[in-house]
């Protein structure tokens, strides 16, 4: 062991979102392990964190609603695990989707089997597609969820041979590949995938099995942290201290250190330090844990000199699919939404049909005065019954080549031009969510632009991405990436989050558990749920 104590941890832990937070905590808890959790940002928890402005508005910037989130729901239940049950969960309300077109609004119900009748109901002509449809999506979910858990990797490889679903011997197939064989009309395959946003991907693009995987998970409805989801953090951080761990903010890792072949602990740069702080430290460990996504661990914190065989292969990867960012306009409301209608539902806005089209519109609409052709637009106060004001955010995707001119530069030096092309991004999506909603912007008191240069700035995202690894076909099998998996060539050396799963809250969640089911004193899921039984006191 080298140097102090507090300088040495039975595990690191690079990142502080969804997937380092749910390690921590099953290793802190079960496993009574030490850990130091280094977050770069001055706040904790990743994109699971809030912020606040003018000392009454509050906004979650990665958690706009989660699904499985009732009452013995398996996800319900490791969310318990992870925070001691020290978040609660609100139902949104009956409709808690709208999905809007130019000639019609679908509203989504709570109910799963609500929605499918709503379906068949606009398209009585193609029930039969339908109906089968659903089936498929469950039986390719159900496959994707036991195969994670069982294998602690989220590749389909034996989908090719194992799943058999409507017009396919496979499951290894775009999204549109489905629609397209399966349903004859336009307005039905867009409608089906409103929810694109949620991975990112269009359905050109998008593995089948991702989509399935977020259609899936909001059968059932959506939920919200009550609180904010700052209470997820909240909860871990005690948990983590109370076994000796520590919590260290405005910490980068610069390097991850390794000695003959293994991980033996990193180099991290003090952003903020005090004045007998020392300005880079090494802290050590025998585990070293990376939330912050596979193309940062590889091919940025490791030294070159560490063999890593698909290092160019997962550049390449990177530089030949869609890595999808955004930007989010959030407003502080004087009013009440619901006066205008609004009641926490979250509204998908298209302009057309063609998903595919809207995704590469919002590849150059920013900086080209050019028509916006989808928005997603929620309510976090709606959502959250302990919010005091009211608050909206509307996000729309795009890519970073509009700002990549200013990347690496400070906020305060960008200039005059970075702030008008803040001011145009902001009046186009006022103007597009006024045009589906008139008088909307009377209602705003303040707000505030976040660009993909802040997701980089604060996560070390590469270009500002909000979902990790792209959730196309050859991201889901081992042979095309195989960086997507817990264990890394670098003995020592583990991945958790969503790079390990799939995007969003709980596919983090889920390589989270991949992760502690391989790391050495691990537990496995079924060991895991067995190990939280046995700690909940008799009649509790």
């Amino acid at each position: 062991m080298k140097g102090s104590d507090e300088k040495n941890y039975d595990i690191i832990i690079i990142g502080s979102g969804m997937g380092a937070l749910a390690t921590a905590s099953i290793m802190a808890q079960f496993r009574n392990k030490r850990v130091l959790m280094l977050e770069r940002h001055y706040v904790m928890g990743g994109f699971t964190h809030e912020f606040g402005r003018k000392r009454k508005y509050s906004w979650d910037v990665g958690i706009h609603y989660v699904g499985d989130m009732y009452e013995g729901a398996m996800l319900r239940r490791l969310f318990d695990i992870v925070t001691r049950s020290g978040v609660k969960w609100n139902p949104m309300p009956e409709v808690f989707e709208k999905f809007v077109y130019p000639d019609f609004t679908f509203e989504v119900p709570f109910s799963e089997e609500e929605y499918i009748s709503r379906v068949i109901a606009m398209f009585p002509e193609e029930q039969e597609a339908i109906e089968a449809y659903f089936s498929d999506v469950y039986k390719v979910n159900q496959w994707f969820g036991r195969h994670n858990m069982k294998s602690s990797e989220p590749f389909v490889d034996k989908v090719r041979a194992g799943i058999q679903i409507q017009g396919f011997d496979t499951a290894d197939i775009t999204t549109r590949q489905y629609m397209e064989k399966n349903f004859k009309s336009e307005k039905l395959r867009a409608l089906l995938c409103s929810q694109w946003g949620d991975y990112g991907i269009p359905p050109a693009k998008s593995s089948f099995v991702i989509h399935c995987s977020v259609a899936c998970h909001y059968f059932k409805g959506g939920y919200f942290p009550v609180g904010g989801s700052g209470k997820i953090a909240e909860s871990v951080k005690p948990i983590i201290e109370q076994n000796g761990g520590c919590v260290l903010l405005s910490h980068e890792v610069e390097e991850i250190l390794v000695e003959n072949g293994k991980a033996v602990g990193v180099r991290v740069k003090n952003l903020v330090p005090r004045k007998d702080d020392e300005p880079v430290t090494e802290y050590y460990a025998p585990i070293v844990i990376s939330n912050a996504g596979a193309l940062t661990t590889y091919n940025r914190l490791l030294a070159d000199s560490v063999s890593i065989p698909f290092r160019k292969q997962l550049s390449d990867f990177y530089a030949n699919h869609p890595v999808v960012a955004s930007v989010t306009l959030y407003l502080g409301l004087k009013e009440d939404p619901r006066d205008l209608g609004f009641y926490g539902e979250n509204h998908w806005i298209y302009s057309s049909y063609d998903h595919d089209a809207n995704f590469a519109a919002g590849q150059n609409w920013v900086g080209e005065k050019k028509e916006i052709l989808g928005a997603y637009l929620s309510f976090p106060s709606l959502k959250n019954p302990e919010a005091t004001t009211h608050t909206a955010e509307i996000i729309g995707l795009t890519d970073f080549s509009s700002f990549e001119k200013w990347d690496g530069t400070s906020w305060k030096k960008r200039g005059d031009d970075y702030e008008q092309l803040k001011e145009q991004i902001t009046q186009q999506l006022l103007n597009f969510i006024d045009s589906h909603y008139p008088g909307f912007s009377a209602t705003i008191d303040y707000m505030e632009l976040s660009t993909p240069l802040s997701v980089k700035h604060f996560t070390g995202h590469p270009q500002g991405s909000i979902y990790g690894v792209p959730s196309v076909r050859e991201r889901f099998l081992s042979s095309e990436a195989p960086w997507c998996q817990a264990k890394t060539p670098v003995e020592g050396l583990y991945l958790t989050g969503a790079d390990v799963s799939s995007p969003g809250i709980a596919g983090a969640l889920m390589g989270a558990m991949a992760t502690v089911g391989v790391i050495p004193d691990g537990l496995s899921f079924i060991r895991l749920l067995k190990a939280a039984n046995d700690a909940v006191p008799a009649g509790a």
